[in-house]
């Protein structure tokens, strides 16, 4: 009787480890309860996504780098130009908000964003107020020296102090300078005049007969 006394207790004993071994590798299998620290930015991540889709209507206090992020990643990177007009508002210098608004008509969330300007442009004033860049001669006495625009026959051009006559009244301020662009501005200016001076001579009636 004590021998089988003793079985049964060793028996039961061993039904009860292995009912709390199984136990514990159901515990371990079983999902967790959500940790906000570690799925709280994955869940922004979506309700962000969520709330951006459909149409986009355009203000002058948008944020402009919900969509245009590559320009807004701009501001912080010391090799681009944009990021010494850091602290100003983006309609500072794009200031043509009904261009822009009409630029953006018809735009939905998730749309491709142009590379380029097409249907507005940045206002050469805005570039000459008091607090910027001062004016347009104020930058030519600057550049006086500067070499940047040389042409094939040794002729240089004071990039801000152009001939004037017609076909140089289209050329401004973003025609050379890539704001949102690690592009130097020697390469820059030289193929804007290259889009006209495409023999890479500035005497004009050189070319054509």
């Amino acid at each position: 009787m004590a021998r089988a006394s003793l079985r049964k207790i060793v028996l039961a004993s061993a039904v009860a480890g292995a009912i709390a071994v199984m136990s514990l590798g159901t515990l371990g299998c079983a999902p967790r309860a959500t940790n906000l620290s570690d799925s709280g930015e994955d869940q922004q991540t979506e309700a962000d996504t969520a709330a951006m889709t459909g149409d986009f209507t355009f203000s002058a206090d948008a944020d402009c780098t919900t969509c245009h992020s590559t320009e807004g990643d701009s501001l912080s990177d010391a090799t681009m130009p944009a990021a010494n007009h850091a602290t100003q508002e983006c309609t500072t210098c794009h200031s043509d908000i009904d261009g822009l608004a009409n630029a953006h008509d018809g735009v939905q969330f998730g749309d491709k964003t142009p590379k380029r300007l097409k249907t507005t442009a940045v206002d050469t004033a805005a570039c000459f107020s008091s607090s910027c860049h001062g004016s347009q001669e104020d930058l030519a006495a600057k550049t006086e020296s500067c070499a940047i625009l040389t042409d094939a026959n040794g002729t240089v051009v004071n990039p801000h102090a152009l001939p004037e006559n017609d076909d140089h009244t289209s050329v401004d301020c973003g025609s050379c300078h890539s704001m949102h662009s690690d592009d130097a501005v020697e390469a820059t200016a030289k193929k804007a005049c290259k889009g006209c001076h495409h023999m890479d001579v500035y005497e004009c009636n050189t070319c054509h007969e």
